[in-house]
C-alpha cells in the first residue's frame, strides 16, 4: 500500500473526515426545509426571534444531531490547537487526544447545564431566565456549527498562516458560545426582576472562575 501524500505542517488525519462528513450531512438533513440555519442565526442575534423560535420548537431529533455534532466539533478544535502550540506537552496520539477533548466539551456543557438547574431551586424568581439561559446555551451550540465548519476545514486542510488563522478563528467561535450564553442569562435575569445579587454571583462563580482555574492550570502546567 503505498503511503498518504501529507502536505507538510498540515493538521489534518484520515478519521478528521469522518467528523466533518457527519457535520455536514447533520447540516443538510436539519435544514432540508431550507428556513432551520436561518432561524437559528436570527434567534441569535434577535432576542424577539429567539423567543418566537422557542415558541415553535419541534425539532428535538434534529436539536440532538446538532449538539452532537457541537461535541465533535468542539473537541476537534481543543485537539487541533493542542496539536499546533502544544504538540511537545500533549503526547499522545490525535485520536486520543480527540476522544479526550470530546469529553471535557460534554463535561462543561453538562456542568453548566447542572449547575443551573440547582441555582433555580437556590434562588427566588430566577427559575425562567436559567431556563432560557440554558435553551440559548443549546442554540448557540448550534449556531457554533454553523459558524465553526468552514473555519474548520480551513484549519485541519490548509497550511501556513490560513491554516493559524482559520485555527484561531474557530477557538475564538468556540468560545463566544458560553459568552453569548452568559449575556443572554444576565438580560433575561434583569428583565425578570432578579435581584443583581444573584445574577453576578452567577456570572463570578460560574463564568468566570471556571475559566480562570483553568487557565491557571493550563499556565502551571505548560509554561
Amino acid at each position: 500500500m503505498n503511503p498518504t501524500v501529507r502536505i507538510a505542517n498540515q493538521l489534518s488525519e484520515d478519521w478528521m473526515i469522518l467528523i466533518f462528513v457527519f457535520a455536514l450531512g447533520v447540516i443538510a438533513w436539519v435544514n432540508r426545509d431550507n428556513t432551520v440555519l436561518r432561524a437559528i442565526l436570527r434567534s441569535v442575534l434577535s432576542r424577539r426571534f429567539f423567543k418566537q423560535e422557542e415558541r415553535r420548537e419541534g425539532h428535538g431529533w434534529k436539536n440532538f444531531g446538532m449538539l452532537v455534532c457541537f461535541f465533535l466539533m468542539g473537541g476537534l478544535v481543543l485537539t487541533l490547537f493542542s496539536k499546533r502550540y502544544f504538540s511537545y506537552v500533549f503526547t499522545l496520539p490525535s485520536f486520543y487526544q480527540f476522544l479526550i477533548s470530546v469529553g471535557i466539551v460534554v463535561a462543561l456543557f453538562g456542568v453548566k447545564w447542572i449547575m443551573t438547574w440547582i441555582i433555580s431551586f437556590v434562588t427566588a424568581g430566577a427559575t425562567a431566565a436559567l431556563e432560557d439561559y440554558n435553551r440559548y446555551l443549546a442554540l448557540t451550540a448550534r449556531f457554533a456549527v454553523i459558524t465553526l465548519t468552514i473555519p474548520l476545514l480551513l484549519a485541519v486542510y490548509s497550511t501556513g498562516s490560513l491554516s493559524d488563522f482559520a485555527l484561531n478563528l474557530s477557538v475564538l467561535l468556540l468560545v463566544i458560545v458560553p459568552f453569548l450564553s452568559a449575556l443572554q442569562a444576565m438580560f433575561s435575569a434583569m428583565q425578570m426582576g432578579v435581584p443583581f445579587f444573584y445574577i453576578f454571583f452567577y456570572l463570578c462563580t460560574f463564568e468566570v472562575l471556571p475559566w480562570a482555574v483553568l487557565s491557571k492550570l493550563i499556565w502551571l502546567n505548560v509554561f
